[in-house]
């Protein structure tokens, strides 16, 4: 017999998640705000404008987040159940566990990661094939509304399908695991009306899992292979470790998360520790998962623009041709000294400074520092200038 928790833990569990995905959501509401250049005059900076045009994408992506951080509590038995604090009585806890499965796992999931998947992929096409259009964003929003849109139809099925599952009452143990969306715990929930439907706790059914899986693996092989080719060629070592970073976390949070679910239906007690912990692992993943693609695609490269803004912006304004690095999303400042400096028989060039024989070498040394962070491995040239320094990776 698993260890029991009391009821009244478990609420006050819950009730710390609620407070967690509040705290989330706000801050990416302000991750939002803070990403958008509210004056046309900060979005022609000559130290961030390619940075720029990424700004509605990083604001819809913040906004995606707080949706997803909020749909985390969905399946909470302190808001829906017959223990709800807020509604008397519980309200349909089977049919909020189905929306659940459909929202978060098939329309703000996938919406939030492809959102990732193809700021990144834009930055690698614009910088090798030229510009797919002249809105980014929207050529962004266009492939992510496009490939989310199936992963939404196949999990709402399976949320669909689940019901009907309940409804022809399978008795089959496997089969109820495999499709169930809820499972009745009146016994424990409920001792003096066991009855309730609304004293039940949510599962994850196997076949939306098996769905999440596929996606996952078709969605990391993808995520490598962009987000590889961008640190591989990265001259930066500091924007190489942050793509790394990216990349390492993204994979270990969506397996992670994708591994937990359906694990609850081993031992569906709400009230018991091996349910509790799985469940709270799967809050933690799904918020840590926010949390870092976030801080590393929006809240410290929009910090690092701005500072780019405040110490570079004035310096250089007649070398706007110079801007052709990918810089579209991870503008990045503060390479250390060497990063400014001019000295032809130094390496400052491979730390992001101009190269011997740059017919721009002493003009703008900042600029450079910061724009020339990717090198084409096939195409660097010596005496290239803004051609073999800049980058068209």
């Amino acid at each position: 017999m698993p260890l029991q928790l009391a009821p009244q833990v478990v609420a006050d569990i819950e009730w710390a998640v609620v407070a967690l995905t509040g705290l989330i959501a706000v801050v990416s509401l302000l991750g939002a705000l803070y990403s958008v250049p509210w004056t046309f005059r900060s979005r022609q900076q000559v130290a961030t404008r390619a940075f720029n045009y990424l700004w509605v994408t990083r604001a819809l992506l913040q906004v995606i987040a707080a949706c997803y951080a909020l749909s985390l509590d969905l399946r909470l038995q302190v808001l829906w159940s017959a223990r709800s604090a807020i509604i008397p009585g519980g309200y349909n806890v089977d049919a909020m566990c189905r929306l659940y499965i459909g929202l978060s796992f098939g329309l703000l999931e996938p919406s939030f990661l492809l959102l990732v998947l193809f700021a990144c992929m834009y930055t690698v096409h614009k910088h090798t094939q030229g510009d797919p259009g002249s809105n980014p964003n929207l050529f962004i929003f266009a492939l992510t509304v496009g490939l989310t849109l199936p992963m939404c139809a196949a999990q709402v099925f399976a949320a669909l399908f689940s019901r009907i599952m309940t409804q022809l009452r399978y008795n089959e143990d496997l089969m109820f695991k495999f499709f169930a969306a809820s499972q009745p715990v009146g016994a424990v929930m409920c001792p003096l009306d066991p009855s309730d439907p609304n004293c039940a706790v949510c599962l994850f059914p196997e076949f939306s899992t098996l769905i999440s899986a596929a996606f996952a693996l078709l969605y990391l092989l993808v995520l490598w292979a962009v987000l590889g080719r961008i640190a591989n060629a990265a001259i930066n070592r500091m924007l190489a470790r942050r793509i790394r970073f990216l990349q390492i976390c993204i994979t270990l949070f969506f397996c992670a998360s994708v591994t937990l679910r359906g694990v609850t239906v081993v031992d569906a007690n709400p009230y018991s520790l091996p349910f509790v912990c799985l469940w709270l692992a799967n809050v933690a993943v799904g918020s840590g998962l926010i949390l870092v693609v976030s801080a590393i695609l929006v809240w410290v490269p929009v910090y690092d623009g701005r500072l780019a803004n405040a110490q570079l912006g004035g310096l250089c304004a007649a070398s706007t041709s110079l801007l052709n690095a990918p810089t579209e999303l991870l503008p990045l400042v503060g390479y250390g000294k060497s990063a400014y400096s001019h000295d032809p028989g130094s390496s400052d060039y491979e730390y992001g400074g101009s190269q011997a024989g740059d017919p721009h070498e002493g003009e703008c040394s900042p600029v450079l520092m910061m724009t020339n962070q990717l090198h084409h491995r096939g195409g660097g040239g010596g005496g290239g200038g803004a051609a073999g320094g800049g980058a068209d990776t």
